[in-house]
């Protein structure tokens, strides 16, 4: 440094300051308040040492992509809201529908989305009281009653659109809670969150009913403008999370703090 005055060093200082801060850009990424395990645990902005399998799948790809990653944790319909006012780079985990398709962009192949880039799949199906279980048949959703969903699910819609009468409550104990108070004939959610509850509170009564709802694949999603600006590191992001699914996330389940029932 000798022979350069203050100035000269201060600009040198902001230019290397530029160079770091482009070799490892900063993503702004959000996910849901409440916990999914063993893929999102905790409650609130609360991030536990282990965060949940999904979490540390979207640190790793940060990480392989050369990404600063600014994780945070927001209630669904605000997350949701925020996403849409392009507020947040990206969030997870997020199925597909035509409505979230306007609001932010999923990794698309021939207009629908890319499966090889999910970051997983689940299944949905309806939970009753065991003494009392609606007379589900598969395709009769319309003759049920009233049917309980998770505030901002889009399983809501799914339903709605098969005839289904459908009350929301902010998390899926409230909607347990409705349930045993029988102000709705049962709950669907998605059977890792359902088999979860019913082997902590096995006194509760509540058995999973036969078929299944529905499957649907989960992704990263990210806000249209972030997206339309990083292509690049979008892919990257996206592959990651492909390559990922297959190698890190069966040996992040089978850890004991994320065990599945």
């Amino acid at each position: 440094m000798r022979g350069l005055g203050l100035k000269q060093i201060g600009l040198l200082i902001a230019a290397l300051s530029a160079q770091a801060a482009a070799a490892a850009p900063t993503l702004d990424m959000v996910y849901g308040a409440v916990a999914s395990d063993p893929y999102m645990s905790g409650e609130g902005a609360d991030m536990p040492p282990h965060p949940g399998a999904v979490v540390e799948m979207a640190r790793a790809a940060a990480k392989a992509c050369g990404v600063t990653l600014k994780l945070s944790r927001l209630p669904g319909k605000r997350l949701l809201t925020e996403m849409q006012h392009d507020q947040h780079d990206a969030a997870f985990m997020f199925s597909h529908s035509k409505e979230r398709e306007a609001y932010f962009d999923y990794p698309l192949r021939g207009g629908t989305p890319d499966p090889r880039y999910r970051l997983t799949t689940l299944a949905y199906s309806l939970y009753a009281l065991k003494n009392t279980p609606p007379a589900w048949n598969g395709g009769n959703l319309p003759a049920l009653g009233a049917i309980g969903v998770n505030a901002g699910w889009s399983i809501a819609d799914d339903l709605r659109a098969k005839g289904a009468k459908v009350e929301t409550a902010k998390d899926s104990e409230m909607n347990f809670r409705k349930l045993q108070a029988r102000h709705i004939v049962a709950f669907a959610t998605q059977n890792h969150i359902g088999d979860r509850y019913l082997e902590d509170h096995p006194q509760a009564g509540i058995v999973r009913l036969q078929p299944p709802l529905s499957r649907k694949d989960y992704y990263l999603v990210f806000g249209k403008r972030w997206h339309r600006d990083n292509p690049a590191l979008a892919s990257c992001l996206w592959q990651q999370v492909g390559v990922l699914r297959e190698s890190l996330l069966p040996t992040l389940l089978r850890r004991p703090w994320y065990r599945q029932p």
